[in-house]
């Protein structure tokens, strides 16, 4: 079946509709299978549009080289009246009416390859249209997959971090953390202890040696 044949198809394909409530892990596969297609029909279009073209021009040709010869015998029996040879007049007419009768038939001929040509150069815009706007949609996805993909990594990152057994690791280190503290608490507390007392003895001895 050739590419005209798929003419409705192609026309009523429709990107956001196949997409529409499409989860977005299925819509990568239904953005492939659509651009797949769409561009194996592009090929197929290019392949048959030159013969199509070439059907319009030839039928294009055979209406003018109609018209062309009933003007020409329209005019010979218009000559043959005027020379007076009326049975040459008839000859001439009735071989523009076969060339009139013919006429409709390679319009109507003609009508139908330029319809067909048509449709080629319609068909022509919107896959190359569908193609553009399913390769950008497929780019947007591929972005929100990474997105998402991080952001689920993430949060499976802070499920662990908030568990009850990362949790006790954690309280841990800061009980671990609050010792050492005390300890250095402990340490200078006894330091000031004695040099407080070291001053209290130095003043008793400064007082004795001043009679107070």
């Amino acid at each position: 079946m050739g590419i005209l044949q798929r003419f409705s198809d192609i026309m009523s394909a429709n990107i956001n509709s196949l997409l529409s409530g499409a989860e977005e892990k299925n819509a990568g596969k239904l953005l492939e299978k659509y651009l797949a297609d769409a561009r194996a029909n592009l090929e197929e279009l290019k392949s048959e549009t030159s013969a199509i073209i070439a059907d319009e021009m030839a039928a294009a040709r055979r209406v003018n080289a109609n018209n062309e010869e009933i003007a020409k015998y329209d005019r010979y029996a218009e000559q043959a009246v005027m020379a007076g040879n009326d049975d040459d007049a008839r000859k001439f007419l009735d071989a523009k009416s076969q060339l009139v009768f013919k006429k409709a038939e390679l319009e109507s001929a003609y009508e139908l390859a330029k319809s067909n040509s048509d449709k080629m150069r319609q068909m022509t815009r919107k896959l190359m249209e569908d193609i553009a706007s399913a390769e950008g949609k497929m780019v947007e996805l591929r972005a929100k997959l990474t997105v998402a993909e991080h952001k689920e990594k993430m949060d499976d990152l802070m499920h662990k971090v908030a568990g009850r057994t990362d949790m006790t690791g954690f309280e841990n280190m800061m009980e671990a953390d609050k010792m050492d503290i005390k300890k250095l608490e402990e340490k200078y507390s006894e330091k000031a202890a004695q040099v407080s007392a070291s001053v209290e003895a130095d003043l008793a001895a400064l007082k004795a040696r001043l009679g107070k």
